[in-house]
């Protein structure tokens, strides 16, 4: 399986960002995208760990990402916690309850990394993601 450096995530959002009127709902790409993308990803990246990227890869990194973006999206709407794009949600003993239940009944056991840790990529991937009109 590929892996990915933070470096090699953000180059591929960056290479995506160049393709964004090719974009469908909710950020999608046509394969052909996700193929130059991992052929650009490998020029760039000729040593590697894991395997070499993949228009699979690069699909199914970015799809994650917006994974990680819309779940971090619904915490940042939380009261009672002040997110980080370097250290998440800043979860404190005082805080563990509520974020133990956001995680439970709101279903995001994908939220769990992120009562620690950060997502750099938060602001580069809303960039690309469709905008909803809010009134």
């Amino acid at each position: 399986a590929a892996h990915w450096e933070l470096e090699e995530e953000s180059e591929l959002i960056a290479f995506l960002a160049t393709h964004k009127a090719e974009a469908g709902d909710n950020a999608t790409f046509k394969n052909s995208v996700y193929s130059d993308a991992s052929k650009h990803l490998n020029v760039l990246y000729p040593t590697y760990r894991g395997a070499a990227k993949s228009q699979s890869s690069c699909k199914t990194k970015w799809n994650n990402l917006k994974k990680s973006y819309n779940v971090i999206k619904d915490i940042k709407s939380l009261s009672g916690f002040a997110w980080s794009d370097e250290h998440g949600a800043g979860v404190t003993p005082e805080t563990s309850g509520a974020w133990d239940a956001h995680a439970r009944v709101r279903a995001h056991p994908l939220s769990k990394p992120f009562a620690h840790k950060g997502f750099p990529h938060y602001a580069t991937v809303e960039a690309l993601m469709p905008s909803t009109a809010k009134g």
